[in-house]
Protein backbone atom coordinates (compact mmCIF):
# COMPACT_ATOMS: atom_id res chain seq x y z
CA UNK A 1 0.00 0.00 0.00
CA UNK A 2 2.86 2.31 0.83
CA UNK A 3 4.44 1.69 -2.42
CA UNK A 4 1.27 2.35 -4.34
CA UNK A 5 0.50 5.45 -2.30
CA UNK A 6 4.12 7.36 -3.01
CA UNK A 7 3.73 6.29 -6.77
CA UNK A 8 0.19 7.73 -6.72
CA UNK A 9 1.53 10.92 -5.23
CA UNK A 10 4.70 11.38 -7.15
CA UNK A 11 2.85 10.84 -10.24
CA UNK A 12 0.63 13.43 -9.37
CA UNK A 13 3.56 16.25 -8.73
CA UNK A 14 3.47 15.45 -4.71
CA UNK A 15 6.18 14.72 -2.39
CA UNK A 16 4.18 12.98 0.44
CA UNK A 17 1.02 11.23 1.45
CA UNK A 18 -0.52 10.84 4.79
CA UNK A 19 -3.87 9.09 5.85
CA UNK A 20 -4.62 10.62 9.17
CA UNK A 21 -7.66 9.42 11.69
CA UNK A 22 -8.48 11.43 14.89
CA UNK A 23 -10.92 11.15 17.28
CA UNK A 24 -10.06 12.91 20.09
CA UNK A 25 -6.56 11.61 22.07
CA UNK A 26 -7.25 8.44 19.74
CA UNK A 27 -5.54 9.22 16.63
CA UNK A 28 -3.21 7.01 14.20
CA UNK A 29 -2.35 7.02 10.53
CA UNK A 30 -0.42 5.74 7.56
CA UNK A 31 2.75 8.19 5.92
CA UNK A 32 5.77 8.44 3.67
CA UNK A 33 6.48 12.03 6.26
CA UNK A 34 10.12 12.28 7.55
CA UNK A 35 10.16 10.19 10.14
CA UNK A 36 11.26 13.20 12.83
CA UNK A 37 8.06 15.20 11.21
CA UNK A 38 6.12 12.16 12.16
CA UNK A 39 7.23 12.00 15.76
CA UNK A 40 7.33 16.14 15.88
CA UNK A 41 3.82 16.11 14.79
CA UNK A 42 2.37 13.47 17.48
CA UNK A 43 4.70 14.16 20.37
CA UNK A 44 3.61 17.79 20.05
CA UNK A 45 -0.05 16.89 19.08
CA UNK A 46 -0.53 19.21 16.20
CA UNK A 47 -3.28 17.64 15.31
CA UNK A 48 -4.81 19.91 18.03
CA UNK A 49 -4.06 23.00 16.19
CA UNK A 50 -3.89 21.35 12.68
CA UNK A 51 -5.85 23.60 10.50
CA UNK A 52 -6.14 20.88 7.72
CA UNK A 53 -8.02 19.04 10.11
CA UNK A 54 -10.35 21.46 11.34
CA UNK A 55 -11.01 22.18 8.04
CA UNK A 56 -12.70 18.88 7.86
CA UNK A 57 -16.29 19.43 7.39
CA UNK A 58 -19.39 16.79 6.18
CA UNK A 59 -20.51 19.42 3.59
CA UNK A 60 -16.65 19.85 1.90
CA UNK A 61 -15.63 17.68 -0.59
CA UNK A 62 -11.46 17.64 -1.24
CA UNK A 63 -9.72 20.70 -0.87
CA UNK A 64 -6.48 22.22 -1.06
CA UNK A 65 -4.36 24.71 1.08
CA UNK A 66 -1.10 26.07 1.79
CA UNK A 67 0.05 29.02 3.87
CA UNK A 68 -0.84 31.76 1.53
CA UNK A 69 -4.19 29.88 0.88
CA UNK A 70 -5.56 28.18 4.16
CA UNK A 71 -8.95 26.17 4.19
CA UNK A 72 -9.83 28.31 7.61
CA UNK A 73 -9.33 31.89 8.73
CA UNK A 74 -5.77 31.41 10.45
CA UNK A 75 -5.73 32.25 13.93
CA UNK A 76 -2.36 32.61 16.18
CA UNK A 77 -2.21 28.56 16.82
CA UNK A 78 -2.46 27.95 13.00
CA UNK A 79 1.01 30.04 11.78
CA UNK A 80 2.83 28.04 14.46
CA UNK A 81 1.52 25.04 12.81
CA UNK A 82 2.61 26.58 9.38
CA UNK A 83 5.55 27.43 10.72
CA UNK A 84 6.43 23.95 11.85
CA UNK A 85 5.52 22.44 8.90
CA UNK A 86 7.62 24.99 7.00
CA UNK A 87 10.46 23.59 9.09
CA UNK A 88 9.96 20.05 7.14
CA UNK A 89 9.30 22.32 3.72
CA UNK A 90 5.62 20.80 3.77
CA UNK A 91 4.07 23.94 2.08
CA UNK A 92 0.88 22.84 0.60
CA UNK A 93 -1.43 19.76 -0.10
CA UNK A 94 -4.87 18.45 -1.31
CA UNK A 95 -7.00 16.99 1.55
CA UNK A 96 -9.56 14.80 1.08
CA UNK A 97 -12.40 13.95 4.09
CA UNK A 98 -13.69 11.23 5.13
CA UNK A 99 -16.08 10.86 8.12
CA UNK A 100 -16.87 7.34 10.23
CA UNK A 101 -19.30 8.66 13.01
CA UNK A 102 -19.32 9.11 16.54
CA UNK A 103 -16.75 11.98 15.79
CA UNK A 104 -14.31 10.10 14.07
CA UNK A 105 -12.58 12.86 11.43
CA UNK A 106 -10.07 11.42 9.02
CA UNK A 107 -8.55 12.71 5.66
CA UNK A 108 -6.01 11.31 2.76
CA UNK A 109 -3.47 13.96 1.99
CA UNK A 110 -0.59 14.77 -0.60
CA UNK A 111 1.51 17.39 0.06
CA UNK A 112 4.37 19.29 -1.83
CA UNK A 113 7.65 21.01 -0.96
CA UNK A 114 6.24 23.53 -3.98
CA UNK A 115 3.45 26.60 -3.08
CA UNK A 116 1.33 25.20 -5.77
CA UNK A 117 -1.86 26.45 -6.88
CA UNK A 118 -5.39 25.08 -5.76
CA UNK A 119 -6.85 24.53 -9.54
CA UNK A 120 -3.85 22.26 -10.11
CA UNK A 121 -3.86 20.15 -6.80
CA UNK A 122 -7.79 19.60 -7.56
CA UNK A 123 -7.29 18.87 -10.94
CA UNK A 124 -8.07 14.34 -10.29
CA UNK A 125 -10.51 15.71 -7.61
CA UNK A 126 -12.75 12.76 -7.98
CA UNK A 127 -10.48 10.04 -8.16
CA UNK A 128 -8.73 11.33 -5.41
CA UNK A 129 -11.85 10.84 -3.27
CA UNK A 130 -12.11 7.39 -4.32
CA UNK A 131 -8.89 6.45 -3.20
CA UNK A 132 -9.26 8.27 0.25
CA UNK A 133 -12.11 6.06 0.93
CA UNK A 134 -10.36 2.90 0.17
CA UNK A 135 -7.35 3.26 2.25
CA UNK A 136 -9.40 4.42 4.68
CA UNK A 137 -10.98 1.10 4.92
CA UNK A 138 -7.43 -0.50 4.15
CA UNK A 139 -5.67 1.45 7.05
CA UNK A 140 -8.62 0.96 9.93
CA UNK A 141 -8.39 -2.59 9.50
CA UNK A 142 -4.46 -2.91 9.69
CA UNK A 143 -4.61 -0.44 12.41
CA UNK A 144 -1.88 -2.48 14.70
CA UNK A 145 1.92 -0.88 13.47
CA UNK A 146 0.88 2.16 11.96
CA UNK A 147 1.85 5.79 12.66
CA UNK A 148 -0.12 6.75 15.71
CA UNK A 149 -0.01 9.06 18.69
CA UNK A 150 2.37 8.68 21.58
CA UNK A 151 2.43 6.14 24.07
CA UNK A 152 -0.26 6.35 26.91
CA UNK A 153 -0.72 9.48 28.71
CA UNK A 154 -1.90 7.66 31.81
CA UNK A 155 -0.30 6.56 34.93
CA UNK A 156 -0.88 2.42 35.81
CA UNK A 157 -2.94 3.62 38.67
CA UNK A 158 -5.33 5.89 36.22
CA UNK A 159 -5.42 3.16 33.97
CA UNK A 160 -6.66 0.65 36.69
CA UNK A 161 -9.17 2.75 37.52
CA UNK A 162 -10.70 3.09 34.04
CA UNK A 163 -10.19 -0.62 33.47
CA UNK A 164 -12.52 -1.21 36.79
CA UNK A 165 -14.95 0.94 35.36
CA UNK A 166 -15.19 -1.03 32.40
CA UNK A 167 -15.58 -4.04 34.46
CA UNK A 168 -18.65 -2.38 36.25
CA UNK A 169 -17.28 -0.99 39.26
CA UNK A 170 -18.50 2.36 40.18
CA UNK A 171 -16.56 5.41 41.40
CA UNK A 172 -18.08 4.32 45.09
CA UNK A 173 -16.60 0.76 44.29
CA UNK A 174 -13.37 1.74 43.66
CA UNK A 175 -13.17 4.57 46.46
CA UNK A 176 -13.90 1.35 48.89
CA UNK A 177 -10.79 -0.56 46.86
CA UNK A 178 -8.40 2.04 47.15
CA UNK A 179 -9.43 3.29 50.96
CA UNK A 180 -9.73 6.56 49.62
CA UNK A 181 -12.95 9.09 48.77
CA UNK A 182 -15.19 8.99 46.11
CA UNK A 183 -14.25 12.48 45.70
CA UNK A 184 -10.26 11.25 44.80
CA UNK A 185 -11.66 9.24 42.22
CA UNK A 186 -13.58 12.00 40.62
CA UNK A 187 -10.67 14.26 40.50
CA UNK A 188 -8.12 11.28 39.44
CA UNK A 189 -11.25 10.72 36.42
CA UNK A 190 -11.55 14.82 35.73
CA UNK A 191 -7.38 14.68 34.96
CA UNK A 192 -7.61 11.44 33.23
CA UNK A 193 -10.30 13.29 30.85
CA UNK A 194 -7.57 15.91 30.62
CA UNK A 195 -5.33 13.89 29.40
CA UNK A 196 -6.96 12.79 26.75
CA UNK A 197 -8.96 15.48 25.69
CA UNK A 198 -12.12 14.18 25.85
CA UNK A 199 -15.43 15.30 27.22
CA UNK A 200 -16.69 12.25 29.54
CA UNK A 201 -15.52 9.30 31.30
CA UNK A 202 -17.22 7.04 28.69
CA UNK A 203 -15.01 8.67 25.95
CA UNK A 204 -11.76 7.75 28.13
CA UNK A 205 -12.72 4.13 28.79
CA UNK A 206 -13.29 3.95 24.53
CA UNK A 207 -10.01 5.58 24.05
CA UNK A 208 -8.15 2.87 26.40
CA UNK A 209 -9.83 0.03 24.94
CA UNK A 210 -9.50 1.22 21.32
CA UNK A 211 -5.78 1.60 22.29
CA UNK A 212 -5.02 -1.55 23.76
CA UNK A 213 -4.12 -0.09 27.20
CA UNK A 214 -7.08 -1.95 29.54
CA UNK A 215 -8.50 -4.98 27.99
CA UNK A 216 -12.18 -6.31 27.89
Amino acid sequence: MQKTLQRYANEHGFDWFTYLSVHEANVYGLSNYPEEWQRHYLDHQLFSIDPIIEAVNPKRGAFGWSETRPPVALRKEHRAFYSNARAFEIRSGVSIPIFGGFGRRALITFASSQTKAEGELLGDAFSTLALGAFIDGFVRDRYQGMMSAPACPLTETQLETLSWLLHGKSNADIAVLRNTTKRAVEYQLQNIRARLNVVNTYQAVGVAVHRKWILL
